[in-house]
């Protein structure tokens, strides 16, 4: 696990090779909630996430990589969990002005679809945007929805409020993102699972190019 954490550190400083401007990087972290955007043609992105909640510490690895302009697929794991949760999402129509994105993402575990949402990204102004999904998971057999508004403040800084309701489950969250350059973002952020029980939780994410842009 320890080289794990010291590998995730060392791919936040380095600086990519062959990177070319694309637009700052678009990330999952750290809401429940996910947009419509998928990543630039040609690159992949680690994002890694630190969760603290009811004496336990919980860490996992979300890597998703560029299949076309329009698709990516994705991995997500915990590092105490042998499980891997294989993904994909497919972007159905772009955002554009106040034109809302949309998108569709599905999930397998084991080689079973355990996961499908669908997504909605609306920019409300300059500086306000909000994303909506819902989704039905098999783990419950129930379907959910979550809700999140974005602020950005310039600069790279921005923070989001966020409802996530699964049946009789209510989870609130909010936090802070500060993308620092074009390719990384680090955040924080704060909860309540199920309305009782608080949790912290700090990440990063970067992004790499491995070809030119044409």
């Amino acid at each position: 696990m320890k080289r794990t954490i010291l590998l995730g550190v060392l791919l936040l400083w380095l600086k990519p090779l062959l990177a070319q401007e694309t637009g700052p990087i678009a990330t999952e972290r750290p809401t429940q909630s996910i947009g419509s955007l998928v990543l630039p043609t040609n690159s992949f992105q680690f994002e890694q996430g630190f969760t603290y909640a009811s004496d336990t510490l919980v860490l996992d690895g979300f890597f998703r990589l560029a299949i076309s302009n329009l698709g990516e697929i994705r991995l997500l794991t915990f590092y105490d969990s042998p499980k891997v949760i294989v993904g994909a999402k497919v972007k159905l129509l772009k955002m554009k002005n106040y034109r809302p994105g949309l998108a569709i993402k599905a999930d397998l575990t084991a080689g079973r679809l355990t996961d499908v949402r669908f997504v909605v990204m609306q920019k409300i102004s300059d500086r306000l945007l909000t994303t909506v999904n819902i989704g039905y998971t098999s783990f419950t057999g129930k379907y959910y929805a979550v809700a999140a508004l974005f602020y950005a403040f310039g600069r790279g800084f921005s923070v989001y409020g966020e409802g996530f309701l699964h049946g009789n489950y209510v989870q609130l969250n909010s936090g802070i993102m500060w993308a620092f350059n074009p390719e990384t973002q680090i955040d924080l952020s704060v909860g309540l699972l199920d309305l009782r029980t608080a949790y912290i939780n700090f990440g990063f994410a970067r992004r790499f190019k491995y070809r030119k842009q044409q």
